[in-house]
């Protein structure tokens, strides 16, 4: 019969509605699309709300009018008298979300002022990034949000062109994501999501650097296959190189080695080939004294140089003066825009998949200059004189310029990115007739099934800014810092960093138990002593005071984290002493069992007793990884689910 040890761990909750959630209400002021899409999750959460507004809202649920009418104030949140009716010295959190920034922050002031320790997040804009950065560092407690940032992210993903990974950025490092079987269990993580979005291929999380500096032999191996690759390549890739040349570019490279075919066979004849070949690269390269001297100084019996001789020397001096011009302009052109910090782009001949972004302004910006750093062509329509000359884009006033501009090339994506939904709609379904294969993304500010509208449309990638931000907020609104929104097979992904403390929940606990626990993905760990991240740290660290965690997660798991709301662990190693191996390392097996259970090797002499045992309720990496080490020991080791272990099958 199985043996079944227990170890007291933390304590394990798995239903919200139980938890009694902290003290102090959650006050909301402004409640237009964003403010009521937070009121939304936060009543979901069972937190205790407030509501303040300007004038009546408009309320797009009934059911929310009925929950809150009760809750709301009516006033100025920048008036004093109006928060203190609103009872903001009693909140636990603030949210300023008006779309008027700078009454945002002018109540921020008057809610520190009123309530020095509540949560406070203030909705912002990019022209006042700079002075939402110096609130944030004077006044702790305060979480500047801009939507524009968080939403970039998203757009971009879903613009990736071509069928090849998307990619995010955290800490100047790039994550490729991509939806395949795991083969590399230190190289790639795979994305935890619910339980309706799993699928048997699941999505990877890859840091490209770890690719690159994984291990000296798989580096020089790797650099081996491809210039392996590269040489078998190489006459598919020529022609390919020579096919995307202009048809200009084709004849003047023809042009030039025909003149250095002829040129050579012509001047072979007074010294030999190798004279022959020296005078004409000479002349092409614009010189003519010292070749002719070489030329005249020769032994001329075989013919003196006449007349043609001379004019087929001027005429290659000539073809090569034009030639070094051109390349002393191309680099003056660059010198000069470097020194003066003006460029303007163009769509080269290589550039054959551009991404098309339509309207958007800072938005379209941000998702532009991402789209840029990954290595993709930019192509937008702004509407406006004042952003031509951007250094990422090929920017066009009108879109019937951009059009005739792109009329010859395959657009990879297409981002409509206005206020106006039903603009966007139609501009969408333009542009796809005329580029069937592009990725269309289109922005919907407040449309809640943006999902379902996109499966409609057939296939286009409508992202509804509102519920990107929203899920952002009521994270900031906990006190967790998020950094940007990932969206991955329709679901909001937030990117969050923990600043753990000694009295933080997570202080502790293994990452394989964070992970299991509460259901987020950790990218990274930094330890308060080192500088450099470790990125997809290992399933065995513990969390320690004033290390930094930054984590994909859910809001509703960022509420489970607030309230120590962990899942208990759901898998046990069925172990089987069967080998006389086994029997000989007892000692060994003791000290394994009781390091990856986590507890004193006197703990574990229960299960050593008899021919087989279950171990205590353990997290599937940490029992894979006492497997190997215990199979390594004889030891014949079965993963079961903590059910089954329980009813004894």
């Amino acid at each position: 019969m199985a043996t079944t040890l227990v170890v007291p761990g933390v304590p394990a909750l798995t239903d919200l509605s139980q938890l009694t959630p902290g003290e102090g209400p959650v006050l909301v002021c402004g409640l237009g699309a964003l403010g009521q899409a937070c009121l939304q999750r936060l009543l979901r959460f069972g937190v205790p709300l407030r509501c303040l507004d300007l004038i009546q809202p408009i309320w797009r649920d009934p059911s929310l009018q009925q929950q809150l009418d009760a809750t709301l104030t009516i006033g100025d949140m920048r008036f004093p008298r109006v928060l203190e009716e609103a009872s903001v010295q009693h909140c636990r959190a603030v949210l300023l979300l008006s779309s008027n920034s700078t009454a945002n922050f002018e109540a921020a002031l008057q809610v520190r002022l009123l309530n020095p320790s509540a949560e406070i997040v203030v909705r912002s804009t990019s022209q006042q990034a700079g002075l939402g950065t110096l609130l944030e560092q004077r006044l702790p407690g305060i979480a500047v949000i801009d939507p524009i940032l968080l939403c970039a992210g998203a757009v971009t993903t879903a613009l990736r062109p071509g069928t090849g990974p998307a990619s995010l950025e955290i800490d100047g490092e790039t994550y490729l994501l991509r939806q395949a079987l795991r083969r590399d269990r230190q190289l790639e993580k795979p994305i935890r999501l619910p339980q309706e979005l799993a699928s048997p291929l699941p999505v990877l999380l890859e840091p490209r650097s770890l690719h690159r500096t994984a291990t000296p032999d798989r580096r020089w191996q790797s650099v081996w296959k491809r210039c392996i690759r590269n040489l078998r390549w190489l006459p598919t890739r020529s022609l390919v190189a020579w096919r995307s040349r202009s048809p200009l570019q084709q004849l003047a490279i023809l042009v030039l080695v025909l003149l250095l075919w002829i040129g050579v066979h012509i001047f072979a004849r007074f010294q030999g080939w190798t004279r022959g070949l020296f005078i004409t690269l000479a002349l092409l390269k614009g010189e003519y004294v010292d070749p002719v001297n070489v030329l005249l100084g020769g032994d001329l019996s075989a013919g003196a140089p006449n007349a043609g001789l001379v004019i087929i020397t001027l005429i290659y001096s000539l073809v090569g003066t034009l030639i070094t011009s051109a390349i002393v302009a191309v680099m003056l052109e660059r010198l000069l825009r470097e020194r003066l910090g003006y460029s303007r782009p163009r769509l080269t001949e290589r550039d054959r998949q551009p991404v098309l972004l339509v309207e958007g302004n800072d938005l379209a910006r941000e998702v532009g200059s991402q789209l840029k750093r990954q290595g993709h062509s930019v192509v937008r329509v702004v509407g406006k004189a004042t952003d031509v000359g951007e250094p990422h884009a090929l920017v066009f006033e009108q879109l019937d310029r951009a059009i005739q501009a792109l009329a010859d090339r395959d657009v990879s994506a297409i981002g409509l990115l206005s206020t106006d939904l039903l603009h966007n709609l139609q501009e969408a379904l333009a542009l796809q007739q005329r580029w069937p294969r592009a990725r269309v993304a289109v922005l919907a500010h407040a449309f809640g099934a943006s999902a379902q509208l996109g499966e409609l449309l057939g296939g286009l990638a409508v992202i509804s800014t509102v519920d990107l931000v929203a899920d952002a907020v009521v994270a900031t609104a906990f006190g967790e810092r998020v950094e940007g929104v990932l969206q991955v097979r329709g679901l909001n992904l937030l990117i969050v960093r923990y600043r753990i403390d000694s009295d933080d929940s997570l202080c502790g606990l293994g990452l394989a138990r964070l992970e299991n626990g509460y259901g987020f993905t950790i990218v990274s760990l930094k330890r308060a002593q080192h500088s450099e991240a470790i990125l997809l740290p290992a399933p065995e660290l513990v969390v320690a005071a004033g290390d930094q965690l930054v984590v994909l997660a859910t809001a509703e798991t960022l509420r489970r984290v607030e309230l120590a709301a962990i899942v208990p662990p759901r898998h046990r190693l069925r172990l089987k002493f069967a080998h006389r191996r086994a029997l000989d390392r007892r000692f060994e097996i003791q000290h394994s069992l009781a390091r990856w259970i986590g507890c004193s090797p006197a703990h574990v002499l229960s299960l050593l007793d008899g021919e087989e045992c279950l171990t205590p309720p353990l997290d599937e990496e940490i029992c894979d990884l006492l497997s190997r080490e215990l199979q390594r020991q004889g030891v014949i080791c079965e993963l079961v689910s903590d059910a089954l272990a329980s009813s004894g099958i």
